[in-house]
């Protein structure tokens, strides 16, 4: 019996390998470039300021979206961080007196017990670790930003928009039927809407 690599699986070690090998100048110049993109080429051009945004703390040589974390704060606009929840995400308020637990996959997570549905969102900042041109991305297999928005349809809120590295970029990402699609990617050089 021959044994086939799941595709996908063998393109997530490529380019998580990839992103972690970013220097810590290149991570800190990404995490700048990315809130100026994302300043400058989305929200400047919403019609409304969001009220309430999720973030994620970067994990595994992810673009860190810190920085973004302080201009929204600066702006008034209330964070919500991730929390795993019966293979799903719940979203808890995010401050600087947050207090920190791990997950089950070592990743820090806010103690409250006070979540917010995604659907309660105005935009979804997500991590990746692929993306294509087309809306696609690929996570770290795990499932949950897919369960989470499973339902939502393109035009309700709230916005999901990936951020990645440059170098996470591929040129057709295998998507599969259950991958909820981003309706926007930023990455330190580009805003690609979908």
């Amino acid at each position: 019996m021959t044994s086939h690599l799941d595709p996908r699986q063998t393109l997530r070690r490529q380019l998580r390998q990839t992103r972690r090998s970013l220097s810590v100048d290149e991570q800190r110049n990404a995490a700048q470039a990315l809130v100026m993109r994302t300043t400058k080429h989305f929200l400047d051009q919403q019609a409304q300021s969001p009220n309430k945004v999720a973030l994620y703390l970067s994990n595994d040589g992810e673009i860190s979206p810190h920085l973004l974390c302080e201009y929204f704060w600066q702006q008034d606009i209330a964070i919500y961080l991730p929390v795993i929840q019966d293979k799903q995400l719940v979203f808890a308020r995010y401050v600087p007196e947050t207090k920190w637990q791990s997950n089950v996959y070592g990743i820090q997570e806010p103690t409250t017990t006070e979540h917010i549905a995604g659907a309660d969102l105005d935009i979804v900042f997500l991590p990746l670790v692929g993306f294509d041109s087309n809306g696609g991305r690929l996570g770290m297999g795990g499932g949950f930003y897919d369960r989470t928005f499973a339902n939502k349809k393109t035009d309700e809120k709230p916005l999901l928009i990936g951020l990645a590295h440059d170098c996470q970029e591929v040129k057709n990402l295998p998507v599969e039927g259950w991958d909820v699609p981003l309706q926007a990617i930023i990455t330190p050089t580009q805003f690609i809407k979908v």
